[in-house]
């Protein structure tokens, strides 16, 4: 598997982790499916949104488990546009506070497991 298809089906299963752990979170289902749609039609746009929303500023906020950083990056980010990716932040803005440690630990592993599969992908893809 390429590292972009690792890249693409690991975004898709976190996002589908949150939504079956959250599931009164309507848009966590409809943030799975564009994002399947996404991957089928072009995943490199997957990506690119990816590296669009998780900067290389918040990527090493994230290695490092900096939650105030990326809990402001993410309010920050709601209160000024709106795309699927922001289904990654959605969980630090509204959910963060009140989740336990094992879920934290659990979402952590998953940011940093995309922050290094992104990393691995090239730049070259079209």
């Amino acid at each position: 598997m390429s590292a972009l298809g690792a890249f693409c089906n690991q975004l898709i299963a976190f996002v589908e982790d949150l939504a079956e752990t959250y599931p009164e979170e309507k848009d966590l289902l409809m943030g799975v499916q564009a994002m399947k749609l996404m991957k089928q039609a072009n995943p490199r746009m997957l990506h690119r949104l990816f590296a669009e929303y998780v900067n290389p500023t918040v990527q090493e906020r994230i290695l490092v488990e900096d939650d105030a950083y990326v809990i402001d990056n993410a309010k920050a980010i709601f209160d000024s546009q709106y795309s699927d990716m922001l289904t990654l932040f959605w969980v630090f803005k509204k959910h963060w506070t009140s989740m336990s440690e094992t879920n934290k630990q659990h979402i952590w592993k998953y940011l940093k497991s995309l922050v290094l599969l992104a990393r691995r992908v090239p730049d070259t893809l079209a």
